[in-house]
């Protein structure tokens, strides 16, 4: 059970600024947080040190957010 709550929590944790930044915008809450959430992580992995922001400075490697629409298939790069 322990393992079940941990795992939540650290969740819970990782997406807070996606959830804190869609709690200001209007519209779909569950949308918003998914489309701040690709936008948060897209820029983590670009600044991630010491390996992938060198790349990114470098042109060496891009990194890019995608939101993947389950009704339609469509794929909307965001960040």
């Amino acid at each position: 059970m322990y393992e079940i709550f941990s795992s939540n929590r650290k969740f819970s944790e990782a997406i807070a600024p996606a959830i804190e930044s869609a709690n200001k915008q209007l519209g779909d809450a569950v949308d918003n947080a998914v489309r701040a959430n690709i936008k948060y992580v897209t820029n983590e992995l670009k600044t991630s040190q010491p390996v992938l922001a060198e790349f990114v400075k470098k042109g060496q490697v891009k990194v890019l957010g995608a939101y993947y629409n389950l009704d339609t298939g469509d794929v909307q790069v965001i960040a």
